[in-house]
C-alpha cells in the first residue's frame, strides 16, 4: 500500500497513535534567560515522549499501520529507534530484535534491553547494524521498521507537528536536528508552507547539506558528538523529497555548540538533552541561526538518552 505523505495523514496517523504516545509540553520563556537577545522561544519537550525520545512516534505507526508477522518487528538504530521500537513492540505485544553499533551510548544499550528486546550491538557504524537487520529480516520473516526512510515513521514523526500547530499556533519558524531526516520531514509535512522550518545538523554529519548540495541523498561524514542519533551514511530517499518542498534553511552546529547547548539548558533550565537532542537548540544558542527580535522560534528538543546526570553516587 502506498501511503501519500500529506497534512491530512499525518494528521490521520496523529490521531491513530493519540492512546500510545504522550502528548508532550511546550514551554515558553524570552530568549534572554538563555544569553541571547530577547525575543520569544518556545521549547517542545519531546524528551518526554515514551522510550525517551520523539521516535516512539514513527515506531507506533508502523506496528499500527502495518501488518506484523509472527516473527515479530526488526529494526536497526544508533539507539533512540532501537529503544522506541522495544517500547511500542512491548506495549503491543510482538516479539522485537534491535541492532545497534558499537557506539551506541550505554543508556540507549540499557534502556532497550529494559524493554525487553532481543539486542545484538556490533558493527562501528549505524550503516553496519542496519546491514545485519537486513539479513535477519530476510532470513527471519520480521517486519522491518526503518529508522527514518519509510512513510509510516514520517508520518509519526509529523505527529509531533500536529501538536505544535495547537500549541504553538503562531510559531514563525520550527528548528529541528536532522540525521536520516525523518523529524523534519514529519515537521515539513504537517506544516507544508505554514511555518519556517530550518533543519540543524552536526558538521561532523552533514547529511542534509551535502544533499542539498547535490540535489539528491549523497554520503556524507559520520563524525560527531552526536554519532549515536545523527550520523547515517546519508539522508534518506523519502525524508529528502519531502524536505526539499519546504525547507527553508539548514544550519551547521559544531560538536562545541551541541555541548555549550546541552550544558545551558541544564544551567538555565534543569532539562537534560543528549546531544543529538539538543542539536537544533545548538544553532540559536550559537547564533548560527539569527532569529528577528520578535520572531516566535519553535525549537524540537528531541531526546533526552543520556548518562550526562549521573544519579548514581
Amino acid at each position: 500500500m502506498v501511503i501519500d505523505i500529506t497534512p491530512p495523514a499525518v494528521t490521520s496517523v496523529a490521531e491513530l497513535i493519540r492512546p500510545y504516545i504522550r502528548y508532550t509540553p511546550v514551554i515558553t520563556i524570552d530568549r534572554a534567560s538563555l544569553g541571547l537577545h530577547p525575543g520569544p522561544l518556545a521549547l517542545k519537550l519531546e524528551m518526554l515522549q515514551h522510550a525517551g525520545s520523539f521516535k516512539a512516534r514513527g515506531a507506533f505507526a508502523n506496528l499500527l499501520l502495518r501488518e506484523v508477522p509472527p516473527a515479530g518487528v526488526v529494526a536497526a538504530s544508533g539507539g533512540n529507534h532501537g529503544a522506541a521500537v522495544a517500547y511500542a513492540a512491548r506495549a503491543i505485544g510482538v516479539p522485537a530484535k534491535i541492532f545497534v553499533p558499537e557506539v551506541s551510548s550505554p543508556a540507549k544499550i540499557a534502556r532497550i534491553r529494559g524493554y525487553g528486546a532481543d539486542l545484538v550491538v556490533g558493527g562501528a557504524s549505524y550503516a553496519e547494524a542496519l546491514a545485519a537487520s537486513e539479513d535477519w529480516a530476510a532470513s527471519s520473516g520480521a517486519l522491518r521498521v526503518p529508522a527514518f526512510d519509510q512513510a509510516e515513521t514520517i508520518l509519526g514523526a509529523g505527529s509531533l507537528a500536529a501538536e505544535l500547530q495547537q500549541q504553538v499556533p503562531d510559531t514563525a519558524v520550527v528548528l529541528a536536528s536532522v540525521g536520516g531526516g525523518g523529524l523534519l520531514a514529519g515537521i515539513c509535512a504537517g506544516y507544508a508552507g505554514q511555518a519556517g522550518i530550518v533543519g540543524v545538523e552536526p558538521a561532523g554529519a552533514p547529511t542534509l547539506t551535502r544533499a542539498v548540495a547535490a540535489g539528491r541523498p549523497v554520503d556524507a561524514e559520520v563524525g560527531s558528538v552526536a554519532v549515536d542519533s545523527l550520523a547515517p551514511r546519508r539522508i534518506g530517499e523519502q525524508t529528502f523529497a519531502v524536505i526539499r518542498d519546504y525547507l527553508q534553511q539548514v544550519v551547521l552546529v559544531s560538536d562545541d555548540d551541541i555541548r555549550g547547548a546541552q550544558e545551558l539548558l541544564w544551567d538555565r533550565l534543569r532539562l537534560v538533552a543528549e546531544p543529538g537532542g539538543c542539536t537544533a537548540l545548538a544553532a540559536l544558542t550559537s547564533g548560527r541561526y539569527q532569529a528577528g527580535p520578535g520572531e516566535l522560534v519553535t525549537v524540537v528538543l528531541s531526546g533526552a538518552n543520556t548518562t550526562a546526570v549521573d544519579f548514581s553516587r
